[in-house]
């Protein structure tokens, strides 16, 4: 990286992409849940997938990469505004969703407009910290989600039934590429980590593959407890880790739901935060405000524009998916080339 200490760590970077991945967890919503195998098996097939695409970024830092868009040559600043128009969008969606959430659960208490210029004021305050302090405070979001995750699948109110779990029928086999197809679209953990290895230095590999198989652990067991546990639930509620904690509780917190809601507030900050963090990068340290008063007003629209706003929309599909394809995979794999070609130039 040219001399430059790096900022984070394989493990932070690591966790700043699975509190991302979280995040999309939580306000993942499952309508009509009927079976959660086909969902287990696509959610293994896409992380194998994933593995693979990843490889060019992987490989990029590995091998001493400083950064894929200052890699790009002349093409460097388009790139750049390409990745921070992007992200701004992933903000803007991801707020929306939040909202739509704050408005199903709690329309008598909270205006979802104002629910997303906090969010922006906060993430903006997070943002201005830089890449360390987002790490850092995505460390113990982290540790707080996972002891609030297995503390509520211990005293959930729900009763094991392996009888939930059946073969795959016909129709199990279009669930299974329906939901393999938007979860890997919601792949953009590899952009991400074209943006956030130039504060890395090596190890790129460790934080992607340790990101990748700890997702996998993740939502594989919340697939479980789903299918097992929360089957009937869910057709109530609808988000998965909302209903694991309304069908929690203890001999001294009689719902968690409250303490499930604080969690994904905070966690919903910060990863805002890391949006726009990542999106402000072309300006290189100039105020960022026209991007988060531009990722603001995204959620807003989409919230008004998209009531009932899902990911596996199709125009959804293919933006997330383009992104993916050409900031995750073309543009570190053309840094590499570059690169490659300089130092054979050199010799």
């Amino acid at each position: 990286m040219s001399g430059k200490r790096p900022e984070i760590s394989p493990y932070q970077l690591m966790i700043l992409l699975l509190t991302a991945r979280i995040m999309h967890t939580m306000i993942f919503r499952f309508d009509g849940f009927s079976s959660g195998l086909p969902i287990m098996l696509g959610l293994i097939i896409t992380t194998a997938v994933e593995g693979v695409l990843c490889l060019p970024a992987v490989l990029y830092y590995s091998r001493g990469g400083r950064s894929v868009t200052d890699d790009l040559g002349r093409f460097s600043k388009p790139a750049k505004l390409l990745y921070s128009a992007y992200f701004c969008v992933i903000a803007g969606g991801t707020a929306a969703l939040f909202a739509q959430f704050l408005q199903k659960e709690f329309s008598d208490s909270v205006s979802p407009e104002a629910a997303i210029i906090l969010l922006g004021l906060v993430a903006a305050f997070c943002a201005s910290h830089g890449i360390e302090a987002l790490a850092r405070a995505s460390s113990v979001i982290f540790w707080l989600f996972a002891v609030m995750f297995v503390w509520m699948a211990a005293v959930n109110e729900g009763r094991f039934d392996f009888l939930n779990i059946r073969p795959l029928i016909g129709d199990d086999v279009k669930t299974m590429l329906s939901y393999a197809l938007e979860s890997l679209s919601s792949a953009w953990w590899i952009p991400m980590l074209c943006v956030l290895g130039e504060h890395l230095g090596r190890g790129a590999a460790g934080a992607a593959y340790g990101f990748l198989a700890l997702k996998l652990l993740i939502i594989e067991t919340l697939l479980v407890l789903i299918t097992l546990v929360l089957w009937k639930y869910i057709g109530v509620l609808g988000y998965p880790i909302y209903a694991l904690g309304a069908y929690a509780k203890s001999g001294f917190i009689q719902r968690f739901d409250a303490i499930n809601m604080l969690v994904w507030a905070i966690n919903c900050a910060a990863v805002f935060g890391v949006y726009v963090f990542i999106s402000s990068k072309p300006m290189e340290g100039k105020k960022s405000a026209p991007l988060l008063a531009a990722a603001v007003s995204t959620a807003i629209a989409l919230y008004e524009l998209h009531r009932g706003l899902r990911y596996n929309e199709p125009w959804l599909l293919w933006f997330k998916g383009a992104g993916i394809a050409v900031l995750g995979i073309a543009f570190p794999l053309a840094a590499m080339i570059r690169k490659n070609s300089r130092k054979a130039e050199e010799k």
